[in-house]
């Protein structure tokens, strides 16, 4: 039975699922953000592929269940069923207890919260593919829909994250998705709709409830129950929460025994964390500012004009003006941390946000500073942690740009000539690599600015214990600072801050002039690369290209964890040492599930739909290239665009939706090529990837001064053809199968849907280790084996046409 084309109600209902199923997606990042962390943010990319994929098989192992004649009903209910699952996944995954350890149980339950999470995805996935199955005929059409939608969705999100709660944005994706039911039963009567109608008043009271009332709030996460929370807010960033225990400072002079401020303390997804001190106008309440070890450089200058990466809750910004410096500009990636202090809190923080001698700015501090004129006596960066996965999806962390080589060299440029930069991280005893990796960025962004010996430029500062330390009882976390100029450090200066050390009982680590840690001498050193290569951690200087300075573990040391080694302690930081065991740990889990959920079961089907015969597995490894080369395509380009689009929620909403409505559209006209060009859009797009790659970066690089509205448009201009390219073979190859081969669909969705999953992965873990331009590269491989693929297919097909035309 031939199923008629798809009504325009039914292209709605594509439209609008499809664009539930990415706001889905993405709302999930956030919500993994805040109740595990930041690593398992890549979950929500990789179920969702994968519930999708496992759904589409459901058509093929169960056909009497999805009869044709019924199609509209089946979508109908599927998406409906995705409606109603996606509030019990949501409150299912709040109750699985799960704790951060490399542990059986820790296992177990990360398993659980990926079924519980999938299930939505496999409902909305089932509908889909029944539309693009059973529409075969039109699958340019429909696929462009479900690729637009997609991408609106993801429009959508942002500014969802930005009025809703993260809870209240994943009902609203069920209110989505239940919409897109009504649309697909628009043929089946008033009753059909009716039902409907009501889950979807339902779903509309939960999301009124919980965001009046709160009845989906999160109050466990990260393995601790959250109490004495004063305050919360979401956005597209990050979750805040503020209680009443904090600490004014990292980490304090010994000899400090006067008066500390009340502070409040303000989280970033229920981890990091920021002083909020209280404040009344009085600077000798809040001298104890002045006793950190991160405030060294204000007994340097004097009347500075002073520059603030990452302010937070303003401790930085009230200790400059504790010290007279003339003017302060605060540059604050997240909003809602800047509306907390000025607004709710701007009583308590004594008006620091709103001060005429403080300029407050909302972006990001790397893109900022790169389109800023001016020059400040002082760039300051102090602990910048958010742990936070964005609704980038986890692609990057919002704080990835500001730890690379390029970026301490636009901080550098944008120092006056005797101006000093400063940034400080953990140091923890024994093996400081935080405070080791930071200095060896900077010698290396030094050396780019023609710096023959930067060892004369470079001071290193610590306090062997910081303030949270008896709270913890953990007594090997510090905190070191580290001071850079562009011209040599004077004797007086090394005395100066020799002299201040000595003082408040710091530690000078490192100095021009004195006897130093072997360390940081070798850091420093002609001999610096073989001391990198030799250290037990990756302590190489990030570049752009490769801006990881928080994963440190080399890949050898993630599977010596999975077989019984120990770990590498490093205390309050030991989550982002842990970063690649979980990205491994991830990537077998997705192997593992994509094994025996999508081609285990294939193989055991044989029948008719069983690959036989080289055009069978031709048709497999096309397939298997578009699902890997799409996703190592768009994650390295959406990290090209940060820098030139500021946020990186910025760079996910642009990127993502040209993508994707690029792609929808370039799926719609592949109903215009014809047979003998199917392999040209493959072909194409290896070739222009590798152009990109070499073209883009310095075209970037040249319009950050444009304003935002043009560098916007100059984004989606120049994602437009590799957009459009890429949504043209999919729907080319499963044309050609439809037309010889139909009874492959299923294998070939499968393998796609596989190799999606854990693209969505190996992308980043293969940019942790060889960077986003190989990456690129390898995306770009993969289309040109796609491409050679089907000209073998072609090739053999004509030889069989041929062969069995003889006579």
């Amino acid at each position: 039975m031939t199923t008629p084309g798809p009504t325009r109600s039914t292209l709605i209902g594509v439209f609008v699922l499809s664009g539930a199923l990415l706001a889905l997606e993405i709302a999930l990042t956030r919500i993994f953000s805040v109740i595990l962390w930041y690593h398992f943010a890549f979950l929500a990319i990789s179920l969702a592929l994968f519930g999708m994929a496992v759904g589409g098989l459901l058509l093929h192992f169960r056909p009497d269940w999805f009869p044709r004649d019924r199609v509209h009903h089946q979508m109908a209910r599927h998406s409906m069923l995705f409606a109603i699952f996606v509030p019990i996944a949501y409150v299912l995954i709040l109750g699985v207890p799960f704790v951060y350890r490399v542990s059986l149980p820790a296992a177990v339950s990360l398993l659980l919260i990926y079924t519980f999470a999938a299930l939505p995805f496999l409902f909305g996935g089932l509908a889909l593919a029944l539309a693009l199955s059973r529409f075969s005929q039109r699958i340019g059409l429909v696929y462009g829909m479900d690729l637009i939608g997609a991408g609106l969705g993801c429009l959508l999100v942002v500014p969802l994250l930005g009025y809703l709660t993260g809870p209240g944005v994943i009902v609203a994706t069920a209110i989505l998705a239940a919409v897109a039911s009504l649309f697909f039963a628009a043929s089946l009567g008033a009753g059909a709709r009716n039902r409907r109608l009501l889950v979807l008043g339902v779903l509309v009271a939960v999301l009124v409830g919980h965001e009046t009332k709160g009845w989906l709030r999160i109050d466990f996460s990260k393995d601790r129950l959250e109490v004495g929370t004063i305050h919360s807010d979401w956005n597209p960033l990050a979750r805040i929460t503020v209680t009443q225990e904090g600490t004014v400072n990292w980490a304090t002079s010994e000899v400090y025994n006067g008066p500390k401020p009340e502070t409040l303390w303000l989280k970033i997804d229920a981890e990091a964390g920021t002083p909020i001190v209280q404040f009344d106008g009085d600077f000798e309440k809040v001298k104890a500012l002045q006793f950190d070890v991160s405030a060294l450089v204000h007994t340097l200058r004097e009347n500075a004009e002073v520059l603030v990466i990452g302010p937070g809750g303003g401790r930085d910004v009230l200790t400059a003006l504790s010290f007279g410096q003339k003017r302060v500009t605060a540059v604050e990636i997240n909003e809602a941390i800047i509306s907390a202090v000025r607004d709710k809190f701007g009583d308590w923080s004594g008006g620091l946000y709103s001060r005429p001698d403080v300029r407050i700015v909302n972006d990001e501090g790397r893109s900022w500073v790169r389109r800023a004129d001016e020059r400040f006596d002082i760039i300051q960066a102090s602990l910048i942690d958010t742990w936070a996965a964005s609704s980038a999806g986890a692609y990057v962390l919002s704080e990835n740009n500001l730890y690379t080589k390029e970026a301490f060299r636009d901080f550098l440029e944008h120092l006056n000539d005797d101006g000093i930069l400063t940034m400080s991280r953990w140091y923890f005893k024994g093996r400081p690599i935080e405070t080791l990796r930071l200095t060896g960025i900077a010698v290396a962004a030094l050396r780019d600015l023609g710096i023959t010996n930067p060892a004369a430029h470079i001071m290193v500062v610590k306090r062997s214990t910081w303030d949270w330390a008896y709270r913890r009882r953990e007594f090997r976390d510090g905190v070191g600072t580290l001071l850079v100029k562009r011209t040599p450090w004077d004797p007086g200066e090394v005395a100066h801050i020799q002299k201040i050390a000595e003082d408040l009982k710091f530690d000078v680590v490192y100095a021009p002039g004195q006897q130093n840690l072997p360390e940081f001498e070798a850091i420093m050193g002609e001999r610096r690369a073989e001391f990198e290569a030799a250290y037990p951690v990756d302590i190489s200087a990030p570049v752009d290209d490769r801006p990881f300075f928080f994963y440190m573990l080399h890949a050898r040391d993630a599977f010596r964890i999975f077989g019984g080694g120990e770990e590498i302690e490093q205390g309050v930081v030991q989550n982002n040492v842990r970063a690649i065991f979980v990205l491994v740990a991830l990537l077998g889990i997705v192997l593992v599930l994509t094994s025996t959920c999508i081609m285990l079961p294939l193989f055991l089907s044989g029948g008719e739909s069983f690959p036989r015969g080289g055009s069978s597995a031709l048709y497999l490894l096309y397939f298997f290239c578009l699902g890997l080369g799409y996703l190592l395509v768009e994650i390295p380009l959406m990290q090209r665009f940060i820098l030139l689009l500021g946020h990186p929620v910025n760079a996910l909403t642009v990127v993502l939706f040209s993508m994707l409505v690029g792609s929808g559209a370039g799926s719609v006209l592949s109903n215009r090529i014809p047979e003998r060009l199917f392999l040209l859009p493959a072909a194409l797009i290896a070739v222009l990837v590798l152009v990109y790659a070499a073209v883009v970066p310095p075209i970037l690089d040249a319009s950050l001064a444009l304003p935002y509205w043009q560098r916007v448009l100059l984004s989606v201009a120049l994602l437009a053809l590799p957009a459009v390219l890429m949504g043209m073979p999919f729907p080319l190859g499963v044309r050609q199968l439809s037309r010889l081969r139909e009874g492959m669909l299923p294998w070939v969705w499968g393998v796609n849907g596989a190799t999606s999953v854990c693209a969505s992965v190996l992308a980043t873990v293969f940019a942790i280790f060889m960077g986003y331009t190989a990456v690129l590269m390898i995306g770009a491989a993969t289309y040109a084996l796609a491409a050679v693929t089907l000209l073998l297919v072609r090739s053999r097909e004509a030889r069989e046409v041929r062969a069995q035309s003889a006579p």
